[in-house]
């Protein structure tokens, strides 16, 4: 009973948490709970519901709109409830002609891995400033296009914090640098990680090389290098051989995905080149890898 009591509290603390959050007029994009998994269905379902105030101006208009899709997908495809509740209530500031700026890149648990040449932050802070610039050139001369490259933006910070692969090899990056004018994160670097000893593709890893095959479909001349990988754990000969499967799984993914192996060029390297140098016998996740290369 002492249990049942204890659980039901801390589920009205949450809601009562998520209502002020929901409702608050000086809500901030910074609270130290982002979203309110509990309530995502109800506030998902009125942004759904919402039009844009009367007077409210275009841009905000359209800004709502696009948070709104980006909402309805976090909570119906990615599963990500506690962001969808939040950017649902972006959505709903915006049809209701409130000051709704792009997310501040501090808000967001994002960790550079340690070969990177920069940190992400910088990246991430860099590309924000084009942003604003973009969004104050156009807000009321191309007001649809400025409000989906900030929704693009949040996106891909979120989609980032989630895994740091998917961030900087899916749609929501690669279409912000393209209204941005900017470089569009190339399919040619892109990692594709594995858990330790399997050699089959995550959800994750195959939402990577689904964008390495559409790169490659666009560009019919460019041949892809896949370099298979193994940490330190265990012996040559077997990483040798996990190595060759995980090639060969990304490999059979790009065929499936409508890319000819004659496109494709394969090799397997076991522990022998590991891209972050370890003991023997240390299990490394970035040493698990398959590195594609586009030639």
């Amino acid at each position: 009973m002492t249990i049942a009591r204890k659980t039901l509290g801390t589920y009205a603390t949450l809601i009562s948490t998520g209502l002020i959050l929901a409702g608050c007029s000086n809500w901030s994009y910074s609270p130290p709970l982002r979203g309110n998994y509990i309530l995502s269905s109800m506030n998902v379902s009125r942004a759904q519901a919402m039009s844009p105030a009367p007077g409210v101006s275009e841009f905000n208009a359209d800004l709502g709109k696009h948070y709104q899709n980006f909402a309805t997908s976090l909570l119906t495809k990615e599963g990500q409830m506690a962001d969808a509740d939040y950017f649902s209530r972006k959505s709903q500031a915006a049809y209701a002609g409130k000051n709704v700026p792009p997310e501040m890149v501090s808000n967001w648990a994002i960790a550079t891995p340690q070969e990177a040449p920069v940190g992400y932050d910088v990246v991430f802070n860099d590309t924000r400033k084009r942003l604003v610039s973009f969004i104050d050139a156009n807000r009321a001369s191309n007001p649809e296009n400025a409000a989906h490259a900030q929704v693009l933006f949040d996106c891909w910070l979120e989609h980032t914090e989630w895994q740091i692969n998917i961030g900087f090899n899916d749609n929501c990056h690669a279409r912000l640098m393209e209204i941005l004018g900017g470089p569009v994160a190339s399919a040619a670097t892109a990692n594709v990680y594995f858990e330790f000893n399997v050699s089959t593709l995550s959800p994750a890893a195959v939402q990577i090389v689904q964008q390495v095959a559409n790169t490659a479909k666009g560009e019919p001349d460019t041949h892809v290098l896949l370099v298979g990988k193994a940490d330190l754990a265990g012996t040559d000969a077997y990483n040798m051989g996990l190595s060759h499967r995980r090639a060969d799984s990304v490999r059979a993914e790009l065929n499936k995905d409508g890319i000819s192996s004659t496109r494709i060029d394969e090799r397997w390297v076991g522990e022998s080149q590991p891209p972050v140098p370890t003991p023997n016998g240390v299990r490394e996740p970035r040493n698990r890898v398959v590195e594609v290369t586009s030639q």
